[in-house]
């Protein structure tokens, strides 16, 4: 299935042609739970799409934005989250970020998304 946002299509896989399953849902566990000492083992030993879209159509970088997690935001872009991507409501990390009133992570945003 794709998804198309941002004038991009995006494959809504579990997970790259190399990384299985478990591992995928690993990077997610770690994600929810906000680990980023996991997170960092995690995306330095494993090929993961950080990309990748939720059974709720969030992206993992969606989700660090709820949480209000800079730390875990700044660990997903620099494994090449896309700050881009809308979820399937329509919204961008930083429309996220925005509404749940997180100001560092928005700030944050808007400074990476000119890259």
């Amino acid at each position: 299935m794709a998804t198309t946002t941002d004038s991009r299509t995006v494959t809504s896989s579990s997970a790259n042609n190399n990384t299985s399953y478990t591992q995928q849902e690993t990077f997610l566990t770690a994600v929810r739970q906000g680990d980023t000492h996991e997170l960092q083992r995690i995306l330095q030993r494993w090929d993961i799409n950080v990309n990748v879209f939720d059974q709720e159509g969030q992206t993992p970088l969606h989700q660090g934005c709820m949480d209000g997690n800079l730390e875990l935001v700044k660990l997903l872009i620099k494994f090449g989250a896309d700050v881009k991507l809308a979820n399937r409501d329509g919204w961008s990390a930083l429309h996220v970020a925005a509404f749940g009133g997180h100001q560092d992570i928005t700030l944050y945003l808007i400074s990476n998304s000119r890259r």
